[in-house]
């Protein structure tokens, strides 16, 4: 099975945990383009020092601009300005005209980059902040009763704990002081953290095998927990107010 099928195929499969629609299609074209991309650069994201670095040497010889183009004629999006819409991407601004073009091309490089260092081997790290490009996640995945974080950007992976969840925003692992909220299923669970109040979504169910880019949405189901979560919330509020 190919890659794009396998994306595909695993959408579909584990669709309905979300709760709302998926256009599965959208996703599919999107992965196509990116696939393409990816095909281009794999050959040569293993010879940079960092992400960073391999996105200004492709910039610079107008690998950017030319995929660009293609991805903008494919999704039939305009790109006024690549420099702008490049600029824009990077910051997160999505609202200008080709910002989502080029932020498509961008996570494409950023996935062969990272595929190219998870070859490397899984690297260990007590934090919510990809050690690859630095965005911030929100998504835990149990893995060989390890507790992994996935980059939503670009699906790099790493190891925060073994046998039991820690805090990927604080390092607590106490377990008395970690809220877990799962579906009846035991598929996928809202975190809480008591010592710093951060939440994050978790998928534990290690049959639930996805590519890496899947996982941040799949555990998207895990926000249906948001209500009880908040029962919890409130009931451990009233106890230490009357503490």
């Amino acid at each position: 099975m190919g890659r794009v099928e396998e994306l595909s195929s695993s959408l579909s499969r584990y669709a309905h945990l979300l709760g709302f629609p998926v256009n599965v299609e959208w996703v599919r074209l999107v992965e196509e383009l990116q696939e393409r991309i990816m095909e281009d650069v794999r050959g040569e994201a293993g010879g940079y020092e960092s992400l960073r670095s391999f996105v200004v040497a492709l910039e610079s010889r107008g690998y950017i601009a030319k995929a660009m183009e293609e991805v903008s004629k494919a999704l039939n999006d305009e790109v006024e300005n690549a420099e702008k819409a490049l600029k824009a991407a990077i910051t997160g601004d999505i609202e200008v005209r080709g910002a989502r073009v080029a932020l498509i091309v961008l996570q494409a490089v950023a996935r062969a980059y990272a595929e190219e260092a998870l070859k490397r081997g899984v690297t260990v790290e007590t934090s919510a902040l990809c050690p690859l490009c630095g965005a911030l996640s929100e998504t835990m995945f149990k893995e060989k009763g390890g507790y992994k974080m996935v980059c939503h950007f670009c699906s790099y992976t790493w190891l925060v704990s073994e046998g039991k969840p820690m805090c990927p925003y604080c390092g607590n692992q106490d377990e008395l002081s970690i809220a877990v909220v799962s579906d009846k299923q035991m598929r996928v669970a809202l975190m809480k953290c008591w010592n710093c109040n951060s939440t994050w979504r978790t998928i534990i169910d290690e049959t639930i095998e996805t590519p890496l880019i899947l996982k941040p949405l799949i555990a998207m189901a895990a926000e249906k927990l948001r209500p009880a979560l908040g029962e919890i919330e409130r009931l451990v509020e009233t106890r230490r107010k009357r503490s």
